[in-house]
């Protein structure tokens, strides 16, 4: 079970302040079953142990609002991954590089991956574009797919640790949480899994739009976006058709590009360069 938690203080001044009030409800979609605890609190006396014991085993992925945080001696955790976002990166960057190479339009292309998390999806991208570029830590899990994918077709892996080698690409993959600065063109642009920790000198992306059916769209309360449940069915749930998932748009501090606006863009300043 999922369990979705929401807290909002109670406004204005009351003679005689009421108690806090916390509502637990149940909804069910075949064998998907959610829980809504909703907290409506007086000024800094929010029920931690109330909402613990209603949450259960759920207490430690709870999903909530990212501007909610517990306090370090709360029992409570939000749910946080970016495993689903892992997938619909690369699957919008197949899907544009896709839609380029039917204009026969090729782009240079590479990956920021020192962990190796799309190490066994990278070799996809080159279905539609002549090479790419991967700086990363894991030179050997890298290094044996690009071995694998040159003796198979003959298609171009480049594998390196500096970041230097990004310098001079068009589109950038990155499948982390970006803690550095990328020496990246001031038009490249970005696909990445969260809002970088450090800025960055070009436009760089990492909120998907997932449009789910509506059934389980009902499912959330309001005030939740459909990535972020989609996400907790993916990892806690094992919806994993979840991750073959098409965005048609993503959003960052730069504004929302479509599939087609971004592959607009990308052929523009591919011509370029």
């Amino acid at each position: 079970m999922l369990t979705f938690l929401t807290i909002k203080e109670k406004q204005g001044k009351a003679l005689f302040p009421l108690k806090n009030k916390i509502i637990c409800e149940e909804k069910a979609l075949g064998s998907l079953a959610v829980r809504h605890i909703a907290c409506l609190h007086n000024r800094g006396k929010i029920p931690y142990e109330k909402i613990r014991r209603l949450a259960l085993e759920e207490a430690h992925r709870l999903l909530t609002d990212e501007s909610l945080v517990f306090p370090k001696d709360v029992p409570l955790r939000r749910f946080e991954s970016s495993e689903l976002r892992c997938r619909l990166c690369l699957n919008m960057a197949l899907e544009v590089l896709k839609a380029l190479s039917k204009r026969q339009k090729d782009i240079k292309v590479g990956i920021f991956d020192p962990r190796g998390r799309i190490a066994d999806g990278a070799g996809s991208l080159l279905h539609y574009t002549k090479s790419i570029r991967v700086v990363t830590a894991c030179t050997e899990l890298y290094s044996a797919e690009a071995s694998r994918l040159m003796e198979e077709s003959g298609a171009v892996m480049n594998v390196s640790r500096r970041l230097k080698a990004l310098s001079e690409l068009n589109l950038i993959l990155a499948p982390i949480p970006l803690v550095v600065n990328l020496p990246v063109r001031n038009d490249a642009l970005i696909l990445t899994v969260a809002r970088p920790k450090l800025s960055q000198s070009c436009a760089c992306f990492y909120r998907y739009d997932v449009s789910l059916d509506e059934e389980l769209k009902g499912l959330m309360p309001q005030g939740f976006e459909s990535e972020y449940f989609a996400s907790a069915l993916y990892e806690l749930l094992g919806r994993f058709d979840l991750g073959s998932y098409i965005p048609q748009a993503v959003r960052g501090e730069s504004g929302v590009h479509t599939l087609v606006s971004l592959t607009k863009y990308l052929m523009n300043i591919g011509s370029n360069s």
